[in-house]
Parts: structure tokens; C-alpha cells; sequence
């Protein structure tokens, strides 16, 4: 998948493309670190859930929502597969394998599908708020909400740049099929990646440190003032419908732990 997708954002008009930025930012980052913490497969399930609805609502083909996923997915089977024969100690059965067996542990099954469901309902959560908000309005939103400032700017500087790391590579990359690079030995092409990776981390470095100079020319330091990027409060409508759904995380929190 291209980086550049992070960098689009659809133009439809859904109800969560128009729905203020900061209760967006406030509303899915919890439910995503609700989702970390909740105990109960259904309750996991349910915000999954929630989360594909809302995908769908804004319009976009979901072949781009399973092309993003497919990384995150592979490593929640990964996950899943390691504490399937590792955790537990009631066997609930074996797999054979010549002279010896792997125990299929059944607190291994249990803790592996709560782990595996919580990776996708989170992955899940993260990337309908990536199609539907601008980076700028979620960074903005962290900085009101006091997180530090210098984690801010690293992290508008690696998406605003990251764009330049890829345009790079796929240049290079070109120019290697120009040359026929793709017909040369298997190990030609291996060394061919490795010089195109060195060379890619070579010029993002360098041009990290240029940026940053320049920066500093201009008399950036971490405790710069900056100019307030939402000028305008919270619709009501939005505020109100942003309690609803914090609303709704407490309940499934209380559900979670009495019963």
C-alpha cells in the first residue's frame, strides 16, 4: 500500500467528514484505548462492528479499507497463532508433528482471539479516523488536549515529509526497471533493494537536518508560540452527539467490568 493514501482524505460528504475534528480525535482515540482494555470478545466485537458501519457511511471503496488492514490483520493471526501453543495449561488438543506434538492450549484459545480482536477492532477504529480527518485537525486536537509539544512537531514533520521518503524510492525504483533491473539475478536484485534502502535513509537524514536548520534560522526552539488552528468552538450539534458516544464508552466500560 502507498503511503500517499494517508494522505488523502475523501471529499464525500458523510456525516463523519463533517463532524468537527476535535470530537473525532477525542472520540475514536478513546474507543481505541477502551478497546485495548475491555475483557469481553462481544463488547470488542461491537465496536468492531460500529467501526466497518461507520467506514461505510463514508462512501469510500473498501478495497482501500482492506488493502490498510491487511498488514495489521496479518499480525493479529500472527499474535493469535504464538499464544495459541504458548499460554495455558489445560490442553485442549495437539498437533502432531513427527516425534513430537504442539499443545493447543485452551486459555492459550481464549487469550488469543481477545488479543486478535482487540488488534482489529483498534487497527480498525484508527483507520476510519485516518479516511475522515485531516492529520492537521488530529495533531492540532493532541495539542489541545497538552500533549507535549516537541512529540507534536516530530510527528507533523515524519507526515508531512514521509511523502518526500516515498516519492524518493519509487523514483529510484523506476529507474532500476529502466535499466532492466527486474531481469538480473535474484541476488543482483536483493543487493539492487538493500542500495535503494541505504539510499533512501541517506537523503531523508540529510533533509531532516536541513529542515530542522532551517528551522532554527527562524528561530523555532520547543516553546515556540503558535498561532490556534480551530478559531471557532465546538458545534453544538457535534458537542452533543460527542457526549452520546463518550456516553456509550462508559456503559460498555461498567458492562465490561460488573458483569
Amino acid at each position: 500500500m502507498e503511503l500517499s493514501s494517508f494522505g488523502r482524505i475523501s471529499k464525500n460528504k458523510s456525516f463523519l467528514h463533517r463532524l468537527d475534528g476535535r470530537v473525532k480525535t477525542v472520540l475514536f482515540l478513546s474507543a481505541i484505548v477502551i478497546t485495548t482494555f475491555l475483557s469481553k470478545w462481544y463488547l470488542i466485537v461491537f465496536l468492531w462492528v460500529l467501526s466497518i458501519i461507520g467506514y461505510y457511511t463514508l462512501g469510500i471503496p473498501w478495497k482501500r479499507l482492506i488493502k490498510r488492514l491487511l498488514i495489521p490483520f496479518s499480525i493479529a493471526w500472527l499474535v493469535f497463532v504464538s499464544v495459541l501453543f504458548t499460554n495455558g495449561e489445560t490442553v485442549l488438543t495437539y498437533i502432531p508433528i513427527g516425534a513430537y506434538h504442539l499443545n493447543i492450549y485452551s486459555e492459550g484459545l481464549s487469550l488469543g482471539i481477545l488479543l486478535m480482536l482487540r488488534i482489529m477492532a483498534a487497527v480498525s477504529l484508527a483507520c476510519i479516523l485516518s479516511f475522515c480527518t485531516p492529520m492537521i485537525e488530529i495533531l492540532e486536537t493532541l495539542r489541545i488536549l497538552k500533549v507535549p509539544s516537541i512529540i507534536i512537531d516530530l510527528a507533523d514533520m515524519m507526515y508531512r515529509y514521509i511523502f518526500i521518503i516515498e516519492d524518493t524510492g519509487k523514483n529510484m525504483r523506476h529507474a532500476q526497471l529502466s535499466r532492466m533491473g527486474d531481469r538480473s539475478s535474484w541476488l543482483r536484485r536483493i543487493e539492487d533493494t538493500g542500495k535503494i534502502a541505504v539510499y533512501v535513509m541517506i537523503e531523508s537524514l540529510d533533509r531532516s537536518v536541513r529542515v530542522y536548520n532551517a528551522m532554527l534560522s527562524r528561530g523555532y526552539n520547543e516553546d515556540s508560540k503558535q498561532a490556534k488552528f480551530f478559531t471557532y468552538p465546538v458545534p453544538v450539534k457535534d458537542f452533543r452527539f460527542g457526549i452520546l458516544i463518550a456516553v456509550l464508552l462508559l456503559v460498555l466500560i461498567l458492562v465490561n467490568i460488573f458483569i
